[in-house]
């Protein structure tokens, strides 16, 4: 039984890889063709685009490995079908569930590898690609600047920001919203303040004081700059930020532990986060299904293989863009079913044909 499962898994491995170059390389040349106006019209070195589009080719490795497997596990198994050894196997009193597990046992080491890749890898990647993206854009200053931002800080004291530079720290007209000792709250309107390490310094407006009823108790200009504790963590909070799907899942909890301290809605980072977690597990259910599939047809010519697995593929990743845009708007209000939702299904369905399969 060891050499039939060391046979299965070496094809399987073998057809895992070539899917797994063949995607790579695929993904890559229509990253260097999609940076081809860095090339020639803003005339960036080919050096530094080169180096850009390798530093981001761990991501794509991530993204092509659960395809792969899908493809490879196809045509390894549907090979071993139109020569008529699964048949053999069958035959030999090997059932159908010993077959799989080798497959299977493939499938959750090519999962953990995608995890780790996309933990350890990616992110040190993608902080040198960004690196190198960020001085293409040095000149344009437009990018720092974010408009009508809302924060909080940890007394509770809500900001509106009308313009903030997020490499001046320079903020634009601006409104404090704070709630006194006594239940009377006061607002303050600058039109102009800026961030210094941990505090926030606002000049150059009027401060309003309020009781419990809304009545004004006072009014006074602000003839010193009035100054209020505001974290730097919760400043960073919208500076510019790397797509999620590039950082490891420490920093994206990070992120989200930022925005709930600042009082915004965090929810499409908790989704971005359970899919860093449910992405490396498709390799295993993508796995799972092409085995069904093509145990399920194994006499049929490879175009219809790869018709089926181009299909799932499709349905697949449809599925997730819909799933992870509900997930993000809050419209599915649980980032864990928006993300674990299609691998449900797909699982769901593999386990039903699976068991049709064997009668």
């Amino acid at each position: 039984m060891k050499i039939v499962d060391r046979y299965i898994a070496g094809m399987v491995a073998v057809f895992v890889l070539s899917a797994v170059f063949a995607f790579s390389v695929l993904i890559i040349c229509n990253n260097f063709y999609a940076s081809s106006d860095l090339l020639f019209s803003k005339h960036v070195p080919f050096s530094v685009v080169a180096m850009i589009n390798l530093l981001d080719a761990p991501a794509t490795i991530v993204l092509s490995l659960p395809v792969a497997s899908l493809f490879g596990v196809m045509l390894a198994i549907g090979q071993l079908g139109r020569s008529s050894e699964i048949t053999a196997m069958l035959c030999g009193g090997i059932s159908l569930f010993r077959i799989i597990v080798p497959v299977l046992a493939l499938s959750v080491f090519l999962s953990v590898a995608t995890y780790v890749l996309d933990e350890v890898v990616v992110p040190r990647a993608s902080d040198r690609a960004y690196d190198l993206k960020a001085t293409l854009k040095e000149d344009n200053q437009g990018e720092n600047i974010k408009q009508n931002v809302f924060l909080r800080n940890e007394e509770g004291a809500i900001i509106y920001v009308a313009q903030f530079d997020t490499a001046s720290r320079i903020l634009g007209r601006t409104q404090l919203y704070e709630v006194e000792d006594n239940g009377w709250y006061r607002i303050t309107n600058s039109f102009g303040g800026r961030f210094e390490n941990d505090m926030l310094v606002l000049n150059n407006g009027w401060t309003h004081l309020y009781n419990e009823s809304g009545e004004l108790i006072g009014r006074e200009p602000i003839t010193t700059p009035m100054v209020r504790p505001f974290s730097r963590k919760l400043q960073e909070v919208y500076e510019e930020q790397r797509d999620a799907s590039t950082l490891a899942g420490g920093e994206i909890a990070e992120q989200i532990s930022r925005l709930q301290s600042a009082g915004v809605d965090s929810i499409a980072f908790q989704t971005d986060l359970q899919f860093k977690y449910s992405t490396p597990v498709a390799c295993f259910i993508f796995s799972f299904v092409g085995f069904i599939f093509s145990v399920f047809s194994p006499r049929k010519e490879t175009f219809v293989g790869m018709l089926y697995a181009i299909i799932l593929v499709l349905i697949y990743y449809i599925c997730i863009s819909v799933f992870k845009s509900l997930g993000k708007q809050g419209i599915i209000p649980y980032p864990i079913i928006s993300a674990w939702a299609t691998n449900a299904m797909y699982l769901v369905f593999g386990v039903y044909t699976f068991i049709t399969v064997r009668r």
